[in-house]
């Protein structure tokens, strides 16, 4: 009998606790909330404190960029993370960086991240102050638990220019001996229709990753559909470029999620791509798709760094084994 509870609470109790985080988790994501972010992001409304401060570009030679990353850095220090700036280059905003330690795999890491640079003196609200406010409001919902592994939440500079900010963040990470498991990246996820062809070939979120990292995107896309009603496309291509490219070369499994490939979005399939036309009262932006792609990447990244029960269940679980263990006692006796 004492083997059949103990089964039954390792097998149903706790995994049953496990995925009620999850959903929690995940149900916690909200367009609301989404927009709140670009909103300042974009220029629309004041940095939150400051009267009068608008964030009207995030270009990475400006001076608002750091406005921006400050931005960020206030709002992951008020939810009580772990703060701080990589400055790779002075020429560039720094990388934002938030951490969630784990409880018991500190060394595993499992990382979410968005570029907040913009392609020169624009808001750009896809591209990519969307993957920015992602990352924060991913930040925001799990810093109120705990996981066994760590977590980080990060958003790089220097995209436009080649991902200089994230490929300066995955050398130094490989050189401290980062045990990063997996990254999901988020750039460009509101437009997933094409202005340039009539009818749209595809209406779906792209998952690109190299082939150590297929397993990272065929999960993203499994819990999008879990948790979503959105299509999806898995891609193994090497020149699926975004911030996940740049941990390819130290053998970390990284994916990107993107409205469209690469390639389509460079062929135009978005008029207001690096254009200032990108803004957030653009009618094209799709913003219940966005929130089923985000949904699905955040129930992936907490189901991998694993959601520690409250107390009251681990409360639950010990009562249980506690009662198993006097009533083999007393038969013994």
């Amino acid at each position: 009998m004492r083997i059949v509870i103990i089964v039954f609470v390792s097998l149903f109790l706790l995994p049953s606790a496990w995925a009620s985080l999850v959903d929690d988790i995940v149900n916690q994501a909200s367009t609301s909330e989404f927009q709140s972010y670009l909103r300042v992001l974009t220029g629309v409304d004041a940095v939150p404190g400051s009267p009068g401060t608008y964030i009207t570009d995030r270009y990475s030679y400006g001076s608002n960029i750091d406005v921006a990353a400050q931005y960020m850095r206030d709002q992951f220090d008020s939810w009580g993370l772990n703060t701080s700036y990589h400055t790779f280059d002075a020429s560039y905003g720094p990388n934002v960086i938030a951490e969630l330690p784990g409880t018991t795999r500190p060394g595993n890491v499992y990382i979410i991240t968005g570029h907040y640079d913009t392609a020169g003196y624009i808001v750009g609200c896809d591209d990519n102050a969307s993957g920015t406010a992602a990352v924060m409001m991913a930040a925001r919902i799990f810093s109120q638990y705990q996981f066994e592994g760590t977590v980080r939440f990060v958003a790089f500079a220097g995209e436009e220019q080649w991902m200089v900010g994230s490929q300066a963040y995955a050398a130094a990470a490989a050189a401290a001996g980062d045990n990063i498991v997996a990254v999901i990246n988020y750039d460009m996820f509101l437009q997933p229709g094409f202005d340039n062809a009539d009818p749209d070939p595809d209406y779906d979120l792209d998952i690109g990753g190299d082939a150590q990292s297929q397993w990272l995107a065929n999960l993203v896309a499994a819990r999008i559909a879990d948790y979503g009603s959105i299509a999806t496309q898995v891609h193994n291509d090497p020149n699926f470029v975004s911030d996940q490219w740049s941990f390819w070369p130290y053998g970390y499994s990284a994916v990107g999620c993107i409205e469209n490939t690469p390639n389509e979005i460079w062929g135009g399939s978005n008029d207001a791509y690096h254009q200032p036309s990108d803004v957030i009262t653009n009618p094209d932006y799709d913003w219940l798709f966005a929130l089923d792609a985000m949904r699905g990447g955040y129930a992936a990244l907490a189901e991998l760094a694993v959601p520690v029960p409250e107390p009251g269940t681990v409360v639950l679980v010990a009562l249980a084994l506690g009662l198993v263990a006097r009533r083999s006692a007393r038969r013994r006796a």
